[in-house]
């Protein structure tokens, strides 16, 4: 497969580099990665500033690589049209903590992937569970390597892309897979006013409280198993759509109603 390696932790990360030392091998891979870490940016696009690329080798098993001082979709965007041409795959990742529950909305490892999914181009994100010691790489990569080689049998539609966490365990200890739809999270103490020289300044973060129900992503990688989320580029909520359009009026809007 040609795939476009992307990520949001830049091109210096570690978990894009062992991506892409664990995958060379058997795959043609372009690298178009950040200068830095572009983390809750989501699909964000720089409209409105120029963006700098510079060749960037990695050598690593690579067939190019570029750093872009923008952001992972605009890595896509950039690749695609201009640096790589199509590809079979675009793949952002390894990220160094999870992508589950509510926090997918924020995730730029997630907006390379729609950004992708925007141009019919099959694409991943891949996140790794937090880890107090060792981070277990090697698991996922094995995993992945057997995921590209079957990837025709999914049979996806074009408008679908991959959120897959992996647990933080080595693969002897992995349960299995699952597919598994996207749980909730709030967080506490998320306002936290620091030290300003003139203004009022604020950092935004906080404690993660996982509502966590039985096969949701967060569960999954919580009980060992791998997570494999299917996400659709059209956010319209088809139900609530058709509901919607079998009411004849609704009284503060009759004369508009077609």
């Amino acid at each position: 497969m040609k795939i476009l390696i992307t990520n949001d932790d830049g091109i210096e990360d570690r978990g894009l580099r062992k991506l892409i030392e664990g995958i060379s091998k058997e795959h043609e891979l372009y690298v178009v990665a950040p200068d830095k870490r572009y983390t809750g940016y989501s699909g964000a696009v720089s409209f409105d500033r120029l963006i700098e690329v510079e060749e960037y080798p990695l050598y690593l098993g690579e067939r190019k690589a570029y750093k872009v001082w923008g952001t992972p979709a605009d890595c896509v965007i950039l690749a695609l049209d201009e640096l790589t041409g199509s590809v079979d795959m675009v793949i952002s990742g390894i990220n160094d903590e999870p992508n589950t529950g509510d926090d997918i909305r924020l995730s730029a490892t997630l907006g390379a992937c729609r950004e992708a999914s925007y141009s019919d181009t099959s694409a991943m994100a891949l996140s790794l569970a937090y880890g107090t010691g060792e981070m277990h790489y090697q698991p996922a990569i094995r995993f992945i390597l057997h995921l590209l080689k079957n990837w025709g049998q999914l049979q996806l539609p074009k408008d679908i892309y991959l959120n897959i966490n992996f647990p933080n365990i080595s693969y002897s200890d992995i349960k299995g897979v699952l597919f598994t739809h996207s749980g909730r999270c709030r967080y506490k103490e998320r306002i936290h006013l620091v030290q300003g020289k003139t203004r009022q300044t604020y950092q935004i973060y906080g404690t993660k409280i996982e509502e966590e129900q039985a096969r949701t992503d967060e569960w999954a990688i919580n009980n060992n198993y791998i997570s494999i989320t299917p996400l659709n580029r059209d956010q319209t909520d088809k139900k609530v759509l058709s509901q919607l359009k079998k009411i004849d009026k609704f009284s503060f809007l009759d004369r508009w109603i077609v």
